[in-house]
């Protein structure tokens, strides 16, 4: 066998390459890409708490335990001090004309985002659902255009509010963003209308590694303490008294979801207490640790995630609770 010298070998492959790409036909070099950013790095965000109720950063991958399946994994970590990667956050508002109210105190809280929450590195965009789903502002690092999306939004119709179509909207349009990605919902706690079913809409952001935080509110709460000018006339004030009756005996979607991805649900009333659900989102956003492994490629499916410090049983740990295998 005649000997090839490595750099002439080298050089072979490149131009054997380049002939095999020519072969190729125009429609699938041209054709676009998609790839997923979890198809092998599973990203487990983490805030761990201390008895003070305080975050607590001084921790290491070592420190950390996680369990796949109830299989140790070997992790590598990201925190606030050695740098996290991008947000993409979207921002989901119920604009039903149930939420008048509230939204009179939402729309004042658009120019946050940016600083307290996306930085300038992260995007964010906006959209509102009542019966129609409607996205006023895709991905964008403009900070006025963020802010002029919220301050925008106006209510709709009385009834609708399609919160599970809403997610899974929101979970694909996710889907080729890279780094961290984050649905900030606020609403009430109940869907009206959508297609899409609960654990469906739970699968979306499973899925796609989407952190819930959640600002919820009552509308028949807020008629209690909202100024005059703010008010909508009676029907819609009787269809707000008979939502909240029949929201009462119901499980909140919006904390559920934020319990299973590691977010936090954040009740409001006062404009304050929209600016505090945006300041909490923002410490929190900005002081996770984010522990990643390789997925697992024996096991496709539902892999349950189990975190923990086992040498400080002191902390509160909250955590993404699943991932999906391909």
């Amino acid at each position: 066998m005649k000997y090839i010298p490595r750099t002439a070998a080298g050089v072979l492959c490149c131009l054997c390459a380049m002939t095999a790409q020519e072969r190729t036909p125009p429609s699938e070099t041209s054709r676009p890409q998609t790839f997923r950013a979890q198809a092998k790095v599973v990203q487990v965000p983490v805030i761990v708490i201390g008895k003070d109720g305080r975050n607590v950063d001084d921790l290491t991958s070592g420190d950390f335990r996680v369990l796949d399946n109830g299989v140790p994994q070997q992790v590598t970590m990201d925190d606030f001090i050695s740098g996290l990667a991008p947000l993409s956050v979207a921002i989901a508002v119920q604009s039903s004309g149930t939420s008048k109210l509230a939204l009179a105190k939402i729309r004042q809280v658009g120019s946050m985002i940016q600083p307290l929450v996306t930085g300038t590195k992260g995007q964010a965009a906006v959209v509102t659902f009542d019966k129609e789903i409607t996205w006023l502002q895709d991905f964008t690092r403009d900070s006025g255009k963020i802010s002029g999306a919220v301050k925008s939004v106006k209510a709709g119709e009385a009834g609708g509010a399609r919160m599970f179509d809403t997610i899974a909207q929101v979970a694909d349009r996710m889907q080729p963003r890279p780094g961290r990605r984050v649905l900030l919902l606020i609403s009430e706690d109940r869907d009206r209308g959508s297609e899409t079913k609960y654990q469906q809409a739970m699968e979306a952001v499973e899925r796609e590694g989407i952190q819930v935080f959640g600002a919820h509110y009552s509308s028949y709460a807020m008629s209690w303490i909202s100024k005059p000018e703010d008010f909508p006339d009676q029907g819609e004030l009787n269809a707000i008294f008979f939502a909240q009756l029949a929201r009462l005996a119901t499980t909140n979607p919006v904390q559920a979801m934020a319990l299973a991805t590691g977010g936090s649900d954040f009740p409001f009333l006062r404009e304050r207490g929209i600016e505090d659900a945006i300041q909490r989102l923002g410490s929190e956003v900005h002081s996770q640790y984010i522990l990643s492994f390789p997925q697992r490629g024996d096991a496709a499916g539902l892999h349950k995630i189990d975190v923990s410090v086992p040498n400080r049983a002191d902390l509160k740990i909250r955590s993404r609770r699943v991932y999906w295998a391909d």
